[in-house]
């Protein structure tokens, strides 16, 4: 079986990278963006679900309801 030549890139193993410990300081703006990421999802989460439908069929559904109370009650 004969040898075969090395597959990597020879100029690659000239240049390296670490990863280094960060600081709090450093860390600050990635965790204001997460909160505020999250805040504006809970937010917008809410208001959908808090949203009036806007389907004719339920608002005429729950007019004719009030109004059956109405004429029943008074």
């Amino acid at each position: 079986m004969s040898a075969k030549s090395d597959p990597r890139d020879e100029s690659a193993g000239a240049e390296y990278s670490y990863r280094r410990r960060l600081s709090a300081v450093e860390l600050l703006p990635a965790i204001g963006v997460g909160v505020a990421v999250g805040v504006t999802a809970f937010y917008v989460t809410r208001v959908f679900l808090q949203r009036t439908p806007l389907s004719a069929r339920a608002a005429s559904a729950s007019r004719g309801v009030s109004r059956a109370s109405r004429s029943h009650g008074g």
